[in-house]
């Protein structure tokens, strides 16, 4: 990877990253906090293919999110282990389950099934690593992990009411 920088007199500083796959992006650091992302077809282009643009507390959060602060990866031999004895499955929860609008802790899904809720979708609003207060609602698509026997216990309870 080769990374370039740049003072940018008024605006702030501008970095020039090409990635060892040849892929180029500019991130622009104005003075105010805000960022920019141009991410480009190579060194000629005119005009880049996609603009981002964060806040600086955006800008924060994501930097927080590439530096693995939330997230380690595994080495490919430790993944290779997990892949064959647990599951990452996304499951709908039906208004009819007795889990709807019930809090994570009050429903004691991994005391009952073993599996674990690491995520949920809620429309266009994704909740990683939800707080155990956090209740479950009509529709949220539930990200959960375990092993296939607990995932398939959890689902059970997506679905109906006991």
């Amino acid at each position: 990877m080769q990374i370039k920088s740049a003072d940018l007199p008024g605006i702030g500083k501008k970095y020039s990253v090409t990635t060892k796959d040849g892929y180029l992006f500019v991130i622009i650091i104005h003075h105010t906090g805000k960022r920019e992302i141009y991410f480009m077809n190579d060194d000629e282009d005119d005009g880049p293919i996609l603009t981002l643009d964060l806040n600086d507390e955006e800008a924060r959060k994501v930097g927080s999110i590439l530096l693995g602060a939330d997230y380690q990866p595994v080495s490919d031999e430790k993944l290779e282990i997990m892949r064959k004895n647990i599951l990452v499955e996304w499951i709908n929860l039906c208004p009819e389950s007795k889990l709807t609008n019930m809090a994570i802790k009050d429903a004691q899904i991994r005391k009952i099934t073993g599996a674990t809720i690491i995520g949920i979708q809620r429309g266009d609003q994704v909740i990683g690593s939800p707080d155990v207060n956090e209740v479950l609602l009509d529709g949220d698509v539930l990200m959960v992990i375990g092993k296939k026997d607990q995932v398939k216990a959890l689902e059970a309870l997506c679905i109906k009411k006991e």
